[in-house]
């Protein structure tokens, strides 16, 4: 998981520097902005709308404030402090980010939803990716059923890579701020595993000191010990 953190942090870190450099606009962006406009009708533009609602802000903190609720009340307090950890931090970074890079978004003519801040990197994405993203992790990490498991994995990518896709085709975005919120919002959650489960390690048997009895000694009624 620390090899993964790694990469993912070294992919969002070059792709940022591409954008900062001003060289995405001109050689990916907007190519692909302006091919994705001629796919726009009908129901394609009702549907792209109806996911990035789906994806935004208020589902997603709705949908992590039923996960923690659901995990507080059977007990899994470090699933859920990863949950609640993973959410937060991408409520922190996204506009912390987009204040410091500040990149401008497509055209307002090209916009079909209204959005006023900046567009480095994509809070729908981000926020999509951490939230659906950790809870399929931890479905997958506690299920025995592997069938089951890739099921849930293979829907989560689905519904995080619709969310990003709908905001390029709405214009709101362009197509390497969503893709560096998906890797921004998977390091968020490598990062998050990784320390739960150093957290879990720690807390374990057998990292806890042995008892006297259970290293073999055991004291005497006199004071004294005895193997």
């Amino acid at each position: 998981m620390l090899g993964l953190a790694v990469v993912l942090f070294a992919v969002f870190a070059a792709t940022t520097g591409y954008v900062v450099a001003g060289d995405t606009t001109t050689d990916i962006d907007r190519p692909v902005h302006d091919w994705v406009l001629t796919w726009r009708d009908e129901p394609l533009t009702t549907a792209a709308t109806a996911v990035t609602h789906l994806g935004g802000s208020v589902a997603m903190w709705t949908l992590a404030l039923v996960a923690c609720a659901f995990l507080l009340k059977r007990g899994a307090h470090a699933d859920l402090l990863l949950v609640a950890g993973v959410g937060a931090a991408s409520a922190i970074v996204v506009p912390v980010s987009k204040q410091l890079i500040g990149r401008h978004r497509p055209p307002v003519a090209d916009r079909l939803v209204e959005v006023n801040n900046a567009s480095f990197p994509s809070g729908h994405s981000v926020g999509s990716t951490a939230i659906v993203g950790v809870l399929a992790a931890l479905f997958c990490l506690r299920t025995a059923h592997r069938v089951a498991a890739a099921i849930v994995a293979v829907l989560a990518t689905a519904f995080v890579v619709l969310v990003g896709l709908s905001r390029i085709y709405l214009g709101v975005h362009w197509p390497t701020d969503v893709f560096a919120g998906w890797i921004l919002g998977g390091l968020l959650i490598a990062v998050g595993v990784l320390i739960r489960t150093r957290a879990g390690d720690t807390d374990s048997p057998s990292n806890r000191p042995r008892s006297a009895a259970a290293s073999g000694t055991v004291t005497t009624a006199t004071g004294g010990t005895r193997p």
